[in-house]
């Protein structure tokens, strides 16, 4: 290269100045502590602080809000009698309980057995080293559960602040032309007299012990008090820990977001507004799903719909099997939420969106966790 005459040649600058060694500790430490929160805590329950941070605003923020004795009252009821948090915690305890039994039986085994164990073992041999490794798969599975009991006990208090939030603003007019404009009538009062069909009258009277349709119906509605416990139990029995991380971040997203959707498009149902369009609920089932009666903004978007699609799509990537025998259930549920009057079009349009939104963004924010967290990714074995 050729020198221009009387130019001289500009000076070199450093790109990169080095923090002082303090300064660079100092980083170094900060990261460490941010890698440490990311290792203690999973994402679920970093969705849950931040529901309570966001029921906390609406509590100092609201000024005629509920007594925080009528919060406890909510919060309690989950834990007896029929409570949802309750009727959650112990199907999950009892399902883990029976796993735990069903683990120690062939402990000492090999062949088949140890197969199937596989999940729970994780390569571990002999009766002390499967002992603790089924016990702390049993423990890991509780904890990494508990994020979806507490995201139902937050609902249980956010559902009574939420009157106090909005007042008597409600959106079931609007709903309800939706359901006239799509199908000329309220979708509840279509599927109730569809399923008053002769042929299902005569059908359901072979049923042996008075078993109603209505009975089958809300049988099926409260299905999901089992329904996602048995699968997140089956996924992490058989060391699918992917797929469960997957589902149970997927049904906390669907949680915190369709509590959201309450609170901005409040919705107590047509049961409520059209009474006398179809039958009432049996006594059984307002204890358990409406103990605030007529006071619950809680149907937009529908929960029941999100996790009964949550649950069909992570049982078909996870474990197929349960995927077929809850099928027919799930058929039941979306049935029910017209049937018993509890939704309109609207609601389940938006719980089937839901579900899929969630399930898609689970995958992404683990992720993204876990690579600040410093976890190496996951494996899961191939699904049956």
């Amino acid at each position: 290269m050729v020198k221009m005459a009387g130019l001289a040649e500009p000076p070199v600058v450093e790109s990169k100045v080095k923090p002082a060694p303090e300064a660079a500790a100092k980083l170094r430490g900060r990261a460490r502590w941010i890698q440490l929160l990311f290792r203690v805590f999973r994402f679920e329950e970093a969705i849950i602080f931040g529901l309570l941070a966001i029921f906390a605003v609406l509590l100092v923020s609201v000024p005629e809000g509920p007594p925080m004795a009528t919060l406890w009252a909510g919060f309690k009821y989950n834990f007896h009698g029929n409570g949802t948090m309750w009727m959650f915690l112990a199907w999950c305890s009892l399902g883990t309980l029976f796993l735990l039994v069903v683990a120690a039986l062939p402990m000492a085994a090999g062949g088949k057995g140890a197969r199937l164990m596989h999940g729970v073992w994780q390569g571990h041999d002999g009766v002390l080293g499967r002992g603790k490794a089924t016990l702390l798969w049993g423990m890991g599975g509780l904890r990494a559960y508990v994020p979806f009991l507490a995201c139902m006990g937050v609902y249980e208090m956010l559902k009574r602040l939420i009157p106090a939030v909005r007042g008597s603003t409600l959106y079931d007019v609007e709903m309800a032309q939706f359901d006239y404009w799509l199908l000329g009538d309220l979708s509840a009062a279509i599927v109730r007299k569809a399923m008053h069909a002769q042929w299902i009258t005569d059908f359901l009277n072979w049923l042996p012990f008075g078993i109603t349709q209505l009975d089958i119906h809300e049988a099926c509605y409260i299905s999901y008090v089992y329904a996602a416990p048995a699968l997140a139990i089956s996924l992490w029995f058989l060391g699918r820990r992917e797929h469960f991380d997957r589902f149970i971040g997927a049904i906390t997203i669907c949680g915190a977001l369709a509590y959201i959707g309450y609170v901005f498009v409040p919705v107590v149902g047509p049961k409520y507004v059209f009474p006398d369009r179809w039958l009432e609920a049996t006594p059984g089932a307002l204890s358990f799903m409406d103990d605030i009666k007529g006071r619950n903004r809680d149907c937009f978007p529908s929960l029941h719909t999100a996790w009964t699609t949550l649950y069909l799509i992570a049982s078909w990537r996870g474990l197929r099997v349960l995927f077929w025998v809850y099928l027919p259930v799930a058929i039941g549920v979306y049935i029910a939420t017209f049937y018993g009057g509890y939704h309109y079009i609207p609601d389940i349009i938006a719980g089937h969106a839901l579900a899929l939104f969630a399930y898609w963004a689970a995958k992404p924010l683990r992720e993204w966790w876990n690579r600040r967290a410093g976890f190496e990714p996951a494996t899961s074995p191939a699904r049956t």
